[in-house]
């Protein structure tokens, strides 16, 4: 299946309809490390967005470029509500 292709204006107006809801966040480190963390979105900026990290101890915040969502390394899934 092709995979659709998304510009850098739909991928930061995808990001900041999530700001403030709760997110299921996949960061891809490499070699088949995959990450998960829950946490939202704290701060947009022209070229990067900080994520604000829930439920890890050692981690509290991650800076992620919006590039890092098109390319797949960060993904973004919205939590449905209980």
């Amino acid at each position: 299946m092709r995979k659709v292709n998304n510009n850098i204006e739909n991928i930061k107006s995808f990001i900041l309809e999530l700001q403030g809801k709760a997110l299921k966040i996949s960061v891809n480190k490499g070699r088949k490390r995959i990450i998960k963390y829950n946490g939202c979105i704290d701060a947009l900026y022209p070229q990067v967005f900080v994520l604000k990290i829930e439920d890890n101890k050692d981690i509290k915040s991650l800076s992620c470029s919006y590039h890092d969502v098109i390319c797949g390394d960060i993904k973004l899934t919205e939590i449905v509500g209980n």
